[in-house]
């Protein structure tokens, strides 16, 4: 029996009997010990092994719509620049998305520190190395004397800036560091196979944004991210509305993992709601929300009516930077007469990521104590949870 195949009703529903034939694991499991959370040496193994091989979302495409913007972000700590380059492909009438390491190749100086629109080129502000958008090193002022941009032996095709691998999928860029992974589409397949139902091509960006730093390891908001087991407590108004027993773990594809809700309901204002995917009847999702967490960092929500993006980016082993973007479906959706309606989910995850971080940053402060041994994973409740940690650095996993 597969441990993460869907659970095909709300738990309220079950009889003791019926619970015992859910899909459990034998028995309960211990978590990450916590070196895991606190460790600059572990941090530092996440650095090098997840965060380089896999696909890493490190943004949002619309956030450099025309050519010549550059927006600069970070892969756990290692600096990179996305860019809007100036030249088509003739495949595509759009100019393509190019990320690099965001340091210039003179003196290693972080070469884009805000996002802007370049109107020529990048240039270092420390000796004015030039590059083009394409990363190609265009001016090296006085490297060879005053006025000799040049010297011999120096190979200026050779001290480009360093690019990386980067695709886009919907609206969110990824990158991988280390340019062995597999495609992006096969990465991802299992999320669109399964959400292929719904024509994500009706999907607006809303300008409104959660941005929030959380003091605490990444894994924890990820792990949480990924369990409805907590909202019975921590969430009363969200749990009013989508009981913990309405809830349900589903198998997604390794390595990420999925859990939803049977009951989710659409705001309503003054008799009005938003516009919801088409055929949602036909398909017997009009009250289903899904929720996948696409390892590394990246969690994703798809609901009757919007369409929620949760980026965490490690900052340390202790702090993370989180990020909410929401779109919603079709254009109507985005009228001003819609704006309200548009601002009911997100001021509901403003209060809900308020609650979780209280839980979150009392979970890092936990992990500082000699008596933390790894905690105990429900079998039933914490599925997702734990198959989230099995790709995770060995060395120190709790067996």
């Amino acid at each position: 029996m597969n441990p993460y195949r869907a659970i095909s009703q709300p738990l309220a529903s079950a009889n003791p009997q019926d619970l015992a034939l859910l899909p459990a694991l034998e028995t309960y499991q211990r978590g990450l010990p916590a070196d895991a959370y606190t460790k600059f040496d572990y941090w530092e193994r996440e650095r090098q092994t997840v965060f380089s091989h896999y696909w890493v979302c490190v943004g949002i495409a619309s956030d450099v719509p025309n050519p010549g913007d550059v927006y600069p972000t970070e892969v756990a700590g290692s600096p990179i620049v996305v860019v809007r380059d100036r030249n088509s492909s003739p495949s595509s009438a759009t100019s393509p998305l190019r990320a690099f390491h965001n340091i210039c190749r003179h003196r290693g100086l972080q070469l884009v520190d805000s996002p802007c629109n370049v109107s020529g080129n990048l240039r270092c502000p420390y000796h004015s190395w030039t590059y083009r958008l394409d990363g190609s090193l265009k001016h090296t002022p006085h490297f060879g004397g005053y006025y000799q941009d040049s010297h011999s032996g120096f190979d200026r095709d050779r001290n480009g800036l360093i690019p990386i691998r980067c695709e886009q999928w919907l609206d969110l860029v990824f990158v991988n560091l280390s340019g062995d992974a597999p495609p992006l589409s096969d990465y991802l397949q299992p999320v669109s196979e399964r959400w292929s139902v719904y024509d994500l091509s009706l999907l607006r960006r809303e300008s409104r944004e959660i941005t929030l730093q959380c003091n605490a390891n990444w894994k924890l908001a990820t792990e949480n991210f990924s369990e409805s087991y907590h909202l019975s407590w921590v969430h009363p108004s969200l749990n009013s509305c989508s009981r913990m027993e309405d809830h349900f773990n589903f198998d997604v594809g390794s390595p990420h993992v999925g859990q939803g809700s049977l009951v989710y309901k659409s705001g309503v204002l003054a008799g009005r709601s938003l516009p919801t995917f088409p055929n949602l009847a036909a398909i017997k999702k009009q009250t289903v929300a899904e929720y996948i967490t696409v390892f590394p960092n990246l969690m994703l929500g798809i609901h009757p009516d919007y369409f929620l993006v949760f980026l965490a980016n490690p900052l340390s082993p202790d702090k993370t930077a989180e990020r909410m973007v929401f779109y919603f479906v079709g254009d109507d959706a985005m009228t001003s007469e819609n704006k309200a309606l548009r601002h009911l989910p997100i001021d509901l995850w403003n209060v809900t990521n308020d609650e979780d971080i209280a839980m979150i940053e009392r979970m890092q402060v936990g992990r500082q104590s000699p008596g933390f041994d790894g905690g105990c994973f429900s079998p039933v409740q914490s599925k997702p949870s734990i198959a989230f940690s099995r790709p995770l650095p060995k060395p120190l996993v709790n067996k």
